[in-house]
């Protein structure tokens, strides 16, 4: 068994485009992320009904968005289309499970020409992975299919998928493409039917 620790908090909380969008403006105006913080908090910007809800989400939005670059988060605030595919990305690099599920389920299958995602992907692929990290191993039946649950959410979320959980080809705008070739060509490879 593996001692790497796969995270799965990401089961918490579903993509939040519109939260992500929000905090990556902020960024783009305040560049320090304790000023964002204390900007989100103090103004509420999150709308959220607690103080500690809030804190919850901008924790979460804020780690994932740190794995993008200055460029990447500027680009999540002026563009619709790419703010989708960013939020993704950002959640991808958080998180290796999800980066590997990306590229060994969804890319895989679209190469195959197997459009059509089941519950049983994700199945099989928890199992595969359990098999090599203890911690995937000892999560309850509740919180795996609180994960599975939430993980298909944000695919259709971030527009990866149909409501039917058919497999949708990203087309990457020549923006979002240069700017992922420039930090690592390889996150490519999250977007299925996206070509090098």
């Amino acid at each position: 068994m593996s001692d790497t620790k796969y995270k799965l908090s990401l089961t918490l909380r579903p993509a939040l485009i519109h939260e992500s969008r929000l905090v990556a403006e902020q960024y783009t105006h305040l560049k320090d992320w304790k000023l964002v913080r204390d900007e989100v908090l103090k103004n509420n910007l999150l709308q959220a009904r607690t103080e500690s809800t809030s804190r919850t989400i901008y924790g979460e939005v804020s780690k994932r968005l740190k794995n993008l670059t200055d460029d990447e988060l500027s680009l999540m605030t002026t563009s619709d289309s790419d703010a989708k595919q960013l939020v993704w990305l950002a959640i991808c690099r958080q998180y290796l499970f999800t980066y590997q599920f990306a590229i060994e389920v969804l890319s895989e299958h679209f190469t195959k020409s197997r459009f059509q995602l089941y519950t049983e992907d994700y199945n099989a692929f928890f199992n595969a992975k359990a098999e090599w990290h203890s911690n995937l191993d000892n999560i309850t039946q509740q919180s795996r299919y609180k994960a599975q649950q939430i993980m298909f959410k944000m695919l259709a979320e971030c527009g990866l998928v149909s409501k039917d959980k058919e497999l949708l080809q990203q087309n990457l705008s020549p923006q979002l493409r240069e700017l992922i070739q420039l930090a690592n060509i390889d996150d490519i490879r999250i977007y299925p039917g996206a070509e090098f």
